[in-house]
């Protein structure tokens, strides 16, 4: 097939990052609202690239010199802990993580930031899997949007997680979190066509031309199967390509995904 890899591998590799236009709108309402020291909230279900809006937004702070960022993939559930982790990140300096002395910690995070300030850096949090976080810790995160001076807020946080978070922030004890929310997105499935266009750019794109065809009613399956999600899409594209590939067929066809949909489903 003239592939050096799978174009379909499930991993948030940027190198395969679709630029539609709700994912090229929602990049910009962050980065606008990270840059200017808003907390904000991107959600969405299992497997619509959460993850890999994560890494496009630090490749792109990466190459602002008035940014630094922290990025908790899998953040602790212990409050003392982030707070270490958020500081090591930042500035390398490693605590005692199991210190009960929060004050302490803030105290040293405060510090930090304001040294970031005086460089002329906005510092930007992005906490992946904020879903897995407790009400209590979240209220911890809350406190975090006090640390500012008289002109500026030192923190920037970005919250992402599945809807389950939103659901959480909505609670009464959290209301004093939800309204410090400056920007909530949530991303959506791919539509039928949009997933035929996120197909192409994937076998598509270290060339610009397709390496192989996938016919119309194979695109169809592929969405039936999936309902747009990439992740789904992914493996079921794989699968189909396989198959093809199998078989020497030169495209993928209906057959091709619906076998592959049939493995998925563990009946062969």
């Amino acid at each position: 097939m003239g592939l050096r890899e799978d174009p379909f591998k499930i991993t948030p590799d940027l190198d395969y990052f679709f630029p539609r236009t709700q994912h090229q709108e929602l990049i910009s309402q962050l980065e606008f609202a990270l840059l200017g020291g808003s907390l904000a909230v991107l959600s969405g279900e299992v497997g619509l690239g959460k993850t890999l809006i994560c890494r496009k937004l630090l490749e792109d702070f990466a190459g602002a010199s008035n940014v630094k960022t922290a990025y908790l993939f899998n953040p602790p559930q212990h409050f003392g802990y982030l707070l270490a982790d958020v500081i090591q990140d930042l500035s390398g300096v490693r605590t005692r993580r199991q210190s009960p002395n929060y004050h302490h910690l803030v105290d040293l995070l405060y510090r930090v930031l304001l040294v970031e300030a005086e460089q002329g850096r906005q510092v930007v949090l992005i906490v992946d899997e904020a879903h897995r976080l407790s009400a209590h810790l979240l209220e911890g995160i809350r406190l975090l949007t006090n640390l500012e001076t008289g002109k500026r807020k030192l923190l920037s946080i970005l919250l992402v997680g599945q809807p389950e978070l939103e659901e959480t922030l909505r609670s009464r004890e959290l209301r004093q979190l939800d309204q410090r929310i400056a920007v909530r997105c949530r991303l959506a499935p791919l539509d039928r066509e949009q997933t035929a266009e996120y197909v192409h750019h994937r076998v598509s794109r270290e060339s610009g031309i397709p390496v192989i065809e996938f016919n119309t009613w194979a695109h169809w399956w592929l969405y039936h199967h999936s309902r747009g999600i990439p992740r789904r899409i992914n493996l079921l594209a794989s699968r189909a390509m396989l198959a093809a590939f199998a078989h020497f067929d030169a495209r993928v066809c209906a057959g091709h995904v619906r076998r592959a949909a049939r493995e998925l489903r563990g009946h062969g």
